[in-house]
């Protein structure tokens, strides 16, 4: 079988290995306007069956021997007991304690969190440049038909600009700032504040006094247009850090579901979609294309996370992203 990924995210690169493994001819096509950083969060402290993909993620990064690296977390704020109680039926190491240097009771998470290297798996897949659209059931690159027996979109944020089917789908600009700081505890743990809405990690986790800051309001827009994310984030964290000088503004676009639920299905006879990944891709990304390869090549469906779930939506208000618990 013929497979075209168009999109070399997280999502496609996870793709193109799994219908690799499975004996198929793969091409991924790549436009370039995404932007690959380094390394993203991967958390298992979420919710609900997003937690089932977490793991799964985590599980298949080690089968591609993408390095993961973790680190304690710290979530603070008030978290639903119920979700917790979740958290503890998995065996998640998470205990609730008062820590000195935040002055703040928070949720001690100990080998739930990781900075995953993403660019590496980004970089392991082979790909042809070119920029790809879906007309009329068929893949259009660079203005010349390209057939395949698979068509896959999982080009992220221009999911919606590169097919003509409605989608449900809506693209949204996200940022985080670098920053310098005088605390050296925050290149060596992840923290959630969602008391003051912000969240930290290190920006390498050498010992250097960097993090990075973010948790800015979801401006929605399409992917095109250009965008300057504000301060409001790393403001808040000095009340709680103390002095932070930001001084390198990281920035792209995520791209949110009416439910801010990740998304997967078929849109056309041989055309599926797989996004709204809502800026946890780097922790639910691998399993959710794990459930894609299975409902292509077995019928399987995850109902939680099919397209069909959003039939009669056609216009809805992006919310908080899941991972903001």
């Amino acid at each position: 079988m013929k497979v075209l990924i168009i999109g070399r995210g997280i999502v496609g690169s996870v793709l193109y290995h799994l219908f690799k493994k499975a004996g198929h001819s793969v091409f991924v096509i790549e436009s370039g306007f995404r932007k690959f950083y380094p390394t993203l969060i991967h958390s298992l402290l979420l919710k609900d069956k997003d937690i089932e993909l977490a793991i799964e993620s985590k599980k298949i990064y080690r089968e591609l021997n993408i390095p993961l690296i973790n680190y304690p977390s710290y979530t603070i704020g008030k978290i639903d007991p119920k979700i917790v109680d979740e958290w503890v039926s998995y065996n998640f190491n998470v205990k609730e304690k008062f820590v000195d240097w935040l002055n703040a009771y928070a949720i001690l998470g100990e080998g739930t969190d990781s900075l995953v290297f993403i660019k590496k798996l980004v970089d392991s897949v082979p790909f042809f440049k070119g920029v790809a659209k879906i007309e009329k059931g068929k893949a259009i690159v660079d203005n010349k038909e390209v057939k395949a027996d698979v068509i896959i979109l999982s080009a992220g944020a221009w999911n919606s600009y590169s097919v003509d089917v409605k989608l449900p789908l809506k693209s949204y600009y996200c940022w985080a700032w670098v920053t310098t700081n005088k605390n050296p505890m925050l290149d060596k743990v992840i923290i959630y504040d969602y008391e003051l809405g912000y969240y930290s990690r290190p920006l390498f986790g050498l010992g250097m006094n960097l993090n990075i800051v973010g948790d800015g309001e979801t401006i929605a827009c399409n992917p095109f247009t250009k965008q300057n994310g504000d301060l409001k984030a790393v403001e808040m964290a000095k009340k709680r850090l103390g002095e932070l000088k930001p001084f390198i503004r990281g920035e792209g676009y995520c791209e949110g579901t009416p439910d801010m639920r990740p998304l997967y299905g078929r849109i056309l006879d041989n055309v599926y979609i797989i996004g709204g990944l809502n800026g946890y891709g780097a922790e639910v990304g691998p399993g959710l294309a794990k459930l894609l390869f299975e409902f292509i090549t077995k019928g399987r469906e995850e109902k939680e996370y099919m397209i069909d779930r959003f039939q009669g939506i056609t216009d809805f208000e992006l919310g908080k992203e899941p991972h903001e618990l």
